[in-house]
């Protein structure tokens, strides 16, 4: 067989998620209130070492978070270090650089404008910050202090929370340049002699299509954890009457951000696998199998076909970040 190629036309499968990068920001920026004046009454006063709880929430999903991203960009990487067509590795490097600077567009904004909207402001910004106040960092004394992610500020938590979301950003936008690649790398086409050998090419790239798909899943449900993580961060320490109003809030921005999530692995997915299905079509319709061959059975057996199952976990791992987003509201980790 020839090298692996993938068409260079099938990399602008990448301006679909692309769109939905654009699509988010526009309704976050044009359609939603830049701070809510959500008052700080709602907040206990007794109980400032509560603030800890929703940390230990932040970190932790952070830590496995950006573990995840990493392993889906040492996984495309070994695909890339894999035997292809330079203009295909080309392609792929190129597409992953695109999305990584879409991503970083938001931080540098932040940073070119420190005093701008933060992505916690539609949460209340005043109830947000003062309830990561209640906490410090070791050897932040003093705002001038510094800890090894920067200066400690008048808000040391704060701090931390911004510098975090800056480093995760970065990340993120890695991690999803790399599942978009490798979803479009499924569609990979080499020179074959017969029916059997382009029969056996394309249940690859569709069963490297579906681990791809559960791969996507994982990382943005686990991302749609994060972002409840930091969400729920001051829900500890508001009162108990207001509890449920603010945890209505903050359900109803979390399900936003699994909406956002679901339409990005479909905007990626949904055109590799209609490919895909074409080329399984034009198959079965060109291979010599015969007057009593039936084409569904032929492709069937040749793992071309998918039942039932399938399509189940294809449902379930498309909506799996909406899922997430209402169990980080029933679940313990918003307790």
């Amino acid at each position: 067989m020839s090298i692996p190629r993938v068409k260079t036309r099938c990399f602008a499968i990448a301006l679909a998620p692309i769109v939905i990068f654009w699509m988010h920001d526009v309704i976050s920026g044009q359609l939603f209130s830049k701070d809510l004046n959500v008052p700080v009454e709602i907040l206990q006063d007794d109980r400032h070492w509560m603030e800890s709880a929703g940390r230990f929430r932040f970190l932790s999903a952070t830590w496995f978070f950006a573990a995840l991203t990493v392993l889906a960009v040492a996984l495309v990487i070994r695909d890339l270090a894999a035997p292809m067509a330079r203009a295909t590795r080309a392609a792929a490097t190129l597409t992953m650089g695109v999305i990584l600077m879409l991503a970083l567009t938001a931080t540098v904004k932040q940073h070119a404008d420190p005093d701008g909207p933060r992505i916690y402001h539609r949460l209340g910004e005043d109830v947000f910050e003062t309830a990561l106040s209640y906490g410090n960092l070791p050897g932040c004394n003093q705002p001038e202090d510094w800890w090894f992610l920067g200066q400690c500020g008048e808000n040391p938590v704060l701090s931390l929370f911004n510098r975090v979301m800056d480093i995760i950003n970065g990340l993120a936008g890695l991690g999803v340049g790399a599942l978009i690649v490798g979803m479009i790398l499924c569609l990979q086409t080499q020179e074959t002699r017969n029916a059997e050998e382009e029969a056996a090419l394309l249940a690859q790239n569709l069963t490297r299509m579906r681990r791809q798909l559960y791969l996507s899943s994982l990382i943005l449900t686990f991302g749609m954890f994060f972002a409840t993580s930091w969400m729920y961060w001051p829900l500890p320490l508001v009162t108990g009457a207001e509890r449920d109003a603010y945890g209505a809030l903050i359900l109803a921005s979390a399900l936003f951000t699994g909406t956002y999530f679901c339409l990005l692995i479909l905007s990626f997915y949904i055109p590799v696998a209609l490919v895909l299905d074409a080329r399984v079509r034009a198959l079965t319709r060109s291979a010599d199998l015969g007057s009593d061959a039936d084409p569904d059975e032929w492709a069937a057996a040749r793992g071309l076909k998918g039942g039932t199952s399938d399509l189940l976990r294809t449902g379930f791992a498309v909506t799996a970040p909406i899922l997430a987003a209402f169990a980080g509201g029933i679940s313990p980790i918003s307790l």
